[in-house]
């Protein structure tokens, strides 16, 4: 009956943790491969606006566009270098921490560029065409602060809401990527000590002393 089932065999393949590693890897590479295309209908949705809005507004529009497609490369190409990293840990018993280090660090990369980029043309958009994003942008995420109004300084406004927000993102993953490092380097020292105390010391076995050299006195009469 065991060769009917199966959940046997793929357990024990997740329980090595190259291999586990290996299909996060693979599964990141995944992501960033599927927002491309996912990216490209917000892409041609946005480019129909562009085409109903004023002369003066054109131009704020593609310059949107472009960020919009900076944000998108800047994704993607972050989550491609994070799954090599991914790639290249050791494994070893305390896996998961610098894994799941390595996936907030992707995570809160990923967020602060597509927020920071696309404020920074949002807030051009806004100048142009004196619209919110949400025009061009709909649904906007719902990770995206919407700071500002329409009008010039709620251009401003989002611009630098954005980049602020995206710059407290990255504070808060990195210190959160950087404290799981830290227990992952805690529990490597404290085995490591654990297995010293283990090991039996060579030095321990008694020492048989050393026997007294003996003088031998021989005297001669007269």
């Amino acid at each position: 009956m065991e060769n009917y089932f199966f959940m046997r065999t793929v357990l024990n393949w997740l329980s090595e943790p190259r291999r586990f590693n290996r299909m996060l890897a693979i599964t990141l590479r995944v992501l960033a491969t599927l927002i491309v295309p996912f990216s490209l209908v917000t892409f041609f949705k946005a480019g129909k606006v562009i085409f109903d809005l004023p002369a003066s507004g054109i131009l704020g529009g593609i310059v949107f566009q472009v960020f919009f497609v900076l944000a998108i490369y800047a994704v993607v190409h972050g989550l491609l270098i994070r799954a090599r990293n991914i790639d290249a840990l050791p494994g070893g018993e305390y896996n998961m921490f610098p894994l799941a280090a390595i996936l907030i660090r992707a995570a809160g990369e990923a967020i602060a560029a597509f927020v920071s980029l696309v404020a920074v043309g949002g807030g051009i958009y806004v100048w142009f065409t004196g619209k919110g994003v949400g025009t061009i942008l709909n649904p906007p995420p719902k990770f995206l602060p919407l700071f500002g109004d329409t009008t010039f300084m709620g251009g401003i406004e989002f611009m630098v809401g954005g980049v602020m927000s995206a710059i407290l993102v990255i504070v808060v993953t990195y210190l959160a990527a950087e404290g799981l490092q830290l227990i992952s380097e805690a529990a490597v020292r404290l085995q490591e000590s654990r297995r010293v105390v283990s090991e039996p010391s060579l030095s321990s076995e008694p020492s048989v002393p050393s026997e007294p050299s003996l003088r031998l006195r021989s005297g001669f009469g007269s």
